[in-house]
């Protein structure tokens, strides 16, 4: 038995079609058939069965969520463990074709050039891959799901993207600070310059690992504090 609109909550205003449904897994599988796609919706283990539902092929799989804060379609495309591709579909529809294109075998390439709302071909690749600084960058760049860390930090990157000496870094945000490390992954160098946006719109901080704070300045003085700070 579904649940009632109460497991909906304040999320039900923005999906009254779904919620006559009953829940994301029917209305995914009304979509599923409406296309003839033979693929079958299934309910998320221990997730919201109202604003969730998943479909999957061997180790690929497809998870749809539904925000509760405004009627966005979040969709995940995985293979095991790694999510390769996510973003914001218009629809059930958008949703369906990304998803079984996903699960036909397509690689991320491939289903990003097809589905423009995943993200950048690049991207796809880089995180296909597994060259997370690369995929890092790029993501900031083209922010394509307009997260609000990159929002604020949009006017650095796009001066920053284009600087070589900053590109072979793993750039990484933490709370809404953007900092660099030496490293890939985990654990991080924690001896370079971090930025951070502060309220007026493209005006940021330069932070240094020794205490030190720049003035608020404009994206491209930042980019030069942040160049002339880096170890030779």
């Amino acid at each position: 038995m579904t649940d009632t609109g109460e497991s909906w909550g304040e999320a039900a205003d923005w999906y009254p079609d779904i919620v006559a449904t009953g829940d994301t897994r029917r209305a995914w599988q009304d979509e599923f058939d409406r296309q003839g796609l033979a693929l079958r919706a299934e309910l998320r283990d221990g997730r919201n069965p109202c604003r969730n539902a998943t479909v999957s092929a061997g180790e690929l799989r497809a998870d749809l969520l539904l925000s509760p804060w405004q009627r966005r379609f979040w969709l995940f495309l995985r293979d095991g463990r790694r999510t390769l591709l996510s973003g914001y579909a218009a629809d059930l529809a958008e949703a369906a074709g990304a998803a079984r294109l996903w699960l036909d075998g397509a690689r991320p390439g491939e289903t990003a050039a097809a589905w423009p709302f995943l993200g950048s071909v690049a991207l796809a690749e880089a995180r296909e891959r597994g060259d997370h600084g690369e995929a890092t960058w790029l993501s900031l760049y083209g922010n394509h799901r307009e997260d609000p860390i990159g929002v604020r930090l949009r006017a650095f990157v796009a001066l920053a993207f284009h600087e070589p000496r900053l590109r072979v870094l793993r750039p990484y945000t933490s709370h809404w600070t953007l900092c660099f490390s030496r490293t890939e992954q985990w654990p991080y160098s924690q001896d370079l310059p971090m930025v951070d946006p502060v309220a007026t719109p493209d005006r940021y901080v330069v932070r240094l690992r020794d205490g030190r704070v720049h003035a608020e300045t404009d994206a491209a003085d930042t980019l030069r504090l942040v160049l002339a700070e880096l170890p030779e």
